[in-house]
């Protein structure tokens, strides 16, 4: 995907909420699972620091390093977990 501002080449990730800080993350570290999730290289961070205590994962997050721009896709839902 290419950025809506500058054009150029984006990266694909997903957005992690973790209790702490809500924060982008390249697409590798994004799908790895068990330990591997836990070494997150260069998080962008986005929000305030909250108190939540589960994990929440959004696919589909592009990331610009050149606007240093989060742009999302996200599906809604009006579910409660």
């Amino acid at each position: 995907m290419n950025c809506p501002i500058c054009n150029r080449e984006m990266q694909e990730g997903g957005l992690v909420i973790d209790g702490v800080l809500p924060h982008w993350i390249s697409l590798d570290q994004f799908q790895a699972k068990g330990l591997k999730r836990l070494r997150c290289k260069n998080p962008r961070y986005i929000g305030k620091r909250n108190t939540l205590l589960r994990e929440t994962r959004v696919s589909n997050a592009f990331f610009c390093e050149n606007c240093n721009k989060i742009v999302g896709i996200f599906d809604v839902t009006n579910d409660e977990y």
